[in-house]
């Protein structure tokens, strides 16, 4: 994955051979892969929408951590954009869920509780209604919990799922920094040519054997109100 501070990813463009922004490179940024899923600075959408859901960070420095296209493909569960006010605080993240049938909604992940001495760095959110479809064997009667902590040189990432207070997921991402350049770029490419395929490919394989096994199965529903209301939201924005 990759961790791209939005002020930046033009100049990161002219710097990095195989990474481009809006157009065709062996990794791709495309602002339309984000957000409203329009053209236009994804940064700036991010703060509007903030805005608009009642929480504004005037000078907000804003990372995201996602999967770019690779080959020209690309399908992201989950990409995280990292919030943080002027002094550097991590103010709130936002999580962009997608699932495979071409929905996607984002939460708003705001810290509940303070760390102490030892867990300064801890961000947990408190528990999130679930407002997206996204597995087929778990229903809409669920909420997440984030635990996450600023990104440096190490990436930790978890989110604990509910179902009617019964915990049925968690689900945790690792990873070691590593500096974008144009040698750690083409290394990753050739380990992993086809990263974004198999993520596709696994999550239906994984789907397979549970439906071997008889697991309840719960299919698409409506879009829920929070997907709507989101969606009034950003038609909003695109008219202002």
């Amino acid at each position: 994955m990759l961790y791209l501070d939005l002020d930046e990813v033009s100049w990161i463009s002219h710097r990095v051979r195989w990474f481009s922004h809006n157009r065709a490179n062996l990794f791709s940024f495309y602002d339309k892969d984000h957000m409203d899923r329009c053209a236009g600075s994804t940064k700036n959408k991010v703060m509007d929408f903030l805005k608009r859901s009642g929480t504004e960070i005037p000078d907000a420095k804003i990372f995201l951590l996602t999967n770019c296209r690779v080959l020209g493909y690309v399908f992201n569960p989950i990409s995280l954009y990292y919030c943080h006010d002027s002094g550097g605080a991590l103010r709130v993240v936002v999580a962009e869920v997608n699932n495979t049938f071409g929905e996607q909604y984002l939460y708003v992940v705001r810290c509940v509780t303070a760390g102490n001495d030892q867990e300064k760095s801890s961000f947990r959110s408190g528990r999130i209604p679930k407002a997206l479809h996204v597995s087929p064997f778990i229903s809409m009667n669920a909420c997440y919990e984030f635990h996450l902590s600023p990104v440096s040189k190490t990436l930790k990432v978890g989110i604990v799922e509910y179902e009617e207070d019964k915990h049925v997921l968690d689900a945790q991402l690792w990873g070691q920094a590593v500096p974008l350049t144009s040698g750690s770029l083409g290394r990753v490419f050739l380990r992993y040519p086809l990263i974004c395929f198999k993520t596709i490919y696994s999550i239906h394989s994984q789907a397979l054997r549970l439906l071997v096994k008889r697991l309840r199965f719960y299919r698409q529903p409506s879009p829920s109100e929070q997907q709507i209301q989101q969606e009034d939201l950003f038609s909003d924005l695109r008219q202002s």
